[in-house]
């Protein structure tokens, strides 16, 4: 079986494959200040909750946007498992090619996002996840990642927003009722989710218009994805485990 470890700054998502299947998974606050003992008693309760020996799990894949973490859980897979974990980076095997300027500097979620939706629907696609940052990841027909997008993502903004006006706070990202909001509340509510939806829609029609992306696929993944793509032009997919699988697939390789 294979472990997947995806650290993210908001949440470390862990999955649980036999073969290619995700048998189950769990999520948790990121904690900078985690230690490695930390991190293995963390894995170590997690595999109790599923009834597993560490035996049972012969490979683990780590992808993390998190430098500090990312040491702390190789020490901790290395305690409890007895093996080195893959850890997703440019330079190793990938199910894609990476085209950039400086491939060093693309996150391992986005490289597992590309693998992912590449091995599932071809190319021309791009990635929207919807984290702490949302992303906007490309990958040509050839199975070439060539670049993306970055912009700060709805809980982000919302939290930026209310740090910094004294009468206004923080509300849930969820489809309104209605755009014009009668309160506060509503009129928050409104402008998070529906200017979510049109910087997406607008941001991916700049996409296609500048590469020539000719029936592209625009797949959504993320803790907040869901919803959005009722509303969004352009969205034709959500897979809320996205990331997950594009670490099994580049585990596979390496």
């Amino acid at each position: 079986m294979l472990l997947a470890i995806d650290i993210g700054n908001t949440n470390v998502v862990v999955g649980i494959f036999d073969h290619d299947q995700l048998t189950d998974s769990f999520r948790a606050t990121s904690q900078l200040e985690m230690t490695a003992n930390q991190a293995s008693l963390f894995l170590g309760d997690l595999l109790e909750q599923k009834n597993l020996a560490p035996h049972q799990i012969n490979k683990i894949v780590v992808g993390s946007v998190v430098p500090p973490l990312t040491s702390v859980f190789e020490q901790a897979v290395r305690k409890v498992f007895g093996v080195e974990a893959i850890i997703v980076m440019a330079q190793i095997e990938l199910p894609v090619k990476i085209e950039i300027d400086q491939p060093d500097e693309v996150g391992a979620d986005r490289i597992a996002n590309a693998a992912a939706v590449f091995k599932r629907y071809g190319g021309p696609s791009i990635v929207v996840d919807f984290g702490t940052a949302t992303t906007f990841d490309i990958i040509s027909d050839e199975g070439a990642y060539i670049g993306g997008v970055i912009i700060p993502g709805p809980k982000t903004s919302m939290a930026e927003l209310a740090r910094r006006a004294a009468k206004l706070f923080e509300i849930k990202i969820e489809p309104p009722e209605r755009v014009v909001g009668k309160s506060t509340a509503g009129a928050l509510k409104s402008g998070l989710f529906f200017g979510t939806v049109g910087q997406v829609d607008y941001i991916i029609e700049r996409i296609i218009d500048e590469t020539g992306f000719e029936n592209t696929t625009v797949v959504a993944t993320g803790g907040l994805a869901g919803g959005i793509e009722k509303h969004s032009r352009h969205i034709q997919q959500v897979e809320p485990n996205l990331t997950l699988d594009g670490l099994r697939l580049i585990a596979d390789l390496n």
